[in-house]
């Protein structure tokens, strides 16, 4: 490994740049990446190791993630029926692409990248309406 660093940077990214953000086309190298839709995150998260306690656990879950979106989605619901094979299949599209404990910028910048829209995405709220009440964000549908 080298001495840089593979934690995710503090960026601070308002909800409304992390959803353009996030529309925009995400690329590893010149490889165009597939939305980070919800089925994908999912995926991804049952996929990534949980506690990563090093640099090479926090590699192991950019690999997983950014393969993820390299996947159709039918691709993906069939990594997620066998993760030992989905797992493995990352690493050898990984490892096809030239990626590696000394080459790992590209991959683990796509997944930061991920990783902080999805988290600034998600802090979205509803905002106040003008007569002070908030819509029940529990009452499934838009506020009458």
């Amino acid at each position: 490994m080298t001495t840089d660093t593979l934690e995710t940077p503090e960026v601070d990214l308002s909800t409304d740049d992390a959803v353009l953000s996030a529309l925009d086309e995400h690329k590893v190298g010149e490889l165009v990446l597939e939305p980070y839709s919800l089925l994908r995150q999912t995926v991804a998260q049952d996929l990534r190791d949980p506690t990563p306690r090093d640099d090479a656990g926090y590699f192991f879950n950019a690999v997983v993630t950014v393969w993820i979106c390299t996947l159709k989605p039918r691709d993906v619901l069939k990594a997620h029926s066998d993760s030992l094979k989905a797992k493995e299949e990352a690493f050898i599209w990984a490892e096809a692409r030239g990626y590696s404990l000394f080459n790992w910028k590209p991959v683990v910048e796509a997944y930061n990248r991920m990783q902080r829209e999805w988290y600034a995405t998600s802090q979205a709220h509803i905002e106040h309406q003008s007569n002070g009440d908030a819509p029940d964000p529990n009452a499934g549908g838009q506020p009458e």
